[in-house]
């Protein structure tokens, strides 16, 4: 159940996730799909999302690679130790195919900050962290995805400086039934010749 959060001024702590901390991420990030979903049905976290997801946390979250950050409020019913978590920023290095010159930049892999906190710079705080992060691991750019109908999203990343680089159009086409698609041609242990794929990859060993 959400704790109550003190009156603005906010005073947040922004703080690498532990392994102690997967279950605030899991619910942060699961917050973050349940709204994705709400735009675009296809969004949906699938069957034992969890499972993978922590898979990939407990792989990741101590290398160089990757930033998985909480943002934590102190309210008067939270515990003084650690406080509320209402905030998460997840960063990851991307490298794509060989075939491109310029293929390695950071990617802003998922941004989410509790509805309670809304209305503060905590936003704002999290991709200032998140950039400061790749330029101070040597990336030239950080890149992100954001859904075409989120006016909101796509407002702020236009406030903090993002511009779009390129576009995912998308057609529907009526499948044959009973017809599964076949696999990609890459194959995921050598994925050099590759087209672009998320950051987070969790079929990928």
């Amino acid at each position: 159940m959400p704790r109550t959060l003190p009156a603005h001024p906010w005073a947040f702590r922004l703080a690498v996730a532990t392994e102690e901390d997967f279950a605030v991420v899991a619910r942060l990030f699961a917050a973050l799909h349940t709204f994705n979903a709400s735009l675009d049905p296809r969004f949906a976290l699938a069957e034992g999302w969890q499972a993978l997801l922590h898979a990939h946390f407990v792989r990741t979250h101590n290398t160089p690679g990757s930033l998985w950050l909480l943002a934590w409020v102190d309210g008067p019913d939270a515990d003084a130790a650690q406080g509320e978590p209402v905030g998460l920023l997840l960063m990851e290095s991307h490298l794509d195919s060989p075939l491109f010159a310029q293929r390695r930049w950071a990617e802003l892999v998922a941004l989410y900050v509790d509805e309670r906190a809304r209305g503060t710079d905590l936003a704002q705080q999290l991709v200032k962290a998140g950039t400061d992060w790749a330029a101070e691991h040597g990336f030239d750019r950080v890149q992100l995805y954001v859904t075409a109908s989120n006016e909101r999203a796509r407002a702020f990343y236009t406030r903090a400086g993002f511009a779009p680089a390129q576009e995912i159009w998308r057609l529907e086409v009526e499948p044959q039934p009973d017809v599964t698609p076949p696999p990609e041609p890459t194959d995921h242990m050598h994925p050099e010749l590759g087209h672009h794929h998320l950051a987070i990859d969790l079929d990928r060993d």
